[in-house]
């Protein structure tokens, strides 16, 4: 049953005055938001080099070359590989992480979980330069195991097999501890006594996480699964600090790509193509979002 809505009149001078309180905020996002969206429409319609000063107009050109380049798709495919991979496993590890630790009240639980979280506010490149040195395979760590066991480490940035899975793992490491806090707050909302009845029934703690945590933690999960696949989209440092895209294209992500047609082939108009195309992908998927979302809220009423 839904609750009915109380509408206020609001006169004409209470309007104007929440207007003028908003015009500061509204006028700092048109110019420094919306001018340079439309300003990037406008030059994903020209042909530019950055240097020139005037811009060849030449209309949809810019996207008909991008959608018939095969290196577009490959680029594309990768975004979406590490975005759901890095996403669904970022999400489970925390999510376990986040059991494991709610009910211990004690100190030593308070240090994992601020240790777990440090990685989340470290540098993105700074923690992609440790990365490189852990799985170097002459002089890391990893290629320091591998002498000891007698056996030569594998070139992990090199392989294009091995070179995705290691940028996620690098994704996960620093993500984990954020989900493992907002699962750990959704946590500490369950009422104990929950639990507390399904074990008098007899109920497992399998069963217990399965019929009672997940399905309680159903908003939590889907709120980090909206912000972390937006996220993880929207890739770009530790990629290019790690790989640069390579080998041979493997890692390459879209705001990589973006980078590298503006500043390293100064085709500026096929840059600002491929960024319209990346907002328009994250707005689709952001109205969908929306939608499900309202949906879902309109199931809770």
């Amino acid at each position: 049953m839904r609750r009915p809505q109380l509408k206020k009149k609001y006169n004409r001078q209470e309007l104007i005055t929440a207007f003028l309180f908003l015009l500061p905020m509204f006028s700092i996002f048109i110019v420094f938001k919306y001018v340079p969206l439309l300003d990037n429409i406008r030059i994903s319609l020209t042909s530019w080099n950055l240097f020139s000063p005037t811009k060849k107009f030449v209309g949809l050109q810019n996207y008909i070359n991008i959608f018939t380049s095969e290196m577009f798709y490959q680029v594309l495919g990768n975004t979406f590989f590490y975005t759901f991979w890095s996403t669904i496993i970022s999400l489970g590890l925390g999510f376990l992480m986040a059991i494991a630790l709610s009910h211990r009240k004690s100190k030593g639980a308070n240090v994992l979980r601020t240790l777990f979280f440090i990685p989340n506010i470290t540098t993105a490149s700074a923690v992609a330069i440790l990365w490189m040195w852990i799985f170097d395979p002459d002089f890391g760590l990893s290629g320091q195991l591998f002498n000891l066991l007698g056996w030569e480490s594998p070139r992990w940035l090199l392989t294009p097999g091995y070179a995705k899975w290691i940028i996620i793992s690098l994704s996960v490491w620093r993500s984990i501890g954020y989900i493992m806090l907002i699962y750990a707050s959704g946590l500490s909302s369950i009422s104990e006594e929950i639990y507390e009845a399904a074990r008098i029934d007899g109920a497992s703690t399998v069963q217990q996480v399965a019929r009672i945590t997940i399905p309680l933690l159903a908003p939590t999960t889907y709120f980090l699964l909206m912000t972390t696949f937006i996220q993880a989209m929207q890739v770009f440092d530790i990629v290019a600090v790690m790989t640069g895209g390579g080998p041979y294209n493997s890692t390459n992500v879209i705001n990589l790509y973006i980078y590298q047609t503006a500043f390293a082939r100064f085709r500026a108009g096929s840059a600002a193509a491929l960024s319209v195309i990346l907002f328009l992908l994250l707005l689709v998927f952001t109205i969908i979002q929306r939608k499900v979302s309202q949906q879902r809220g309109k199931d809770y009423v």
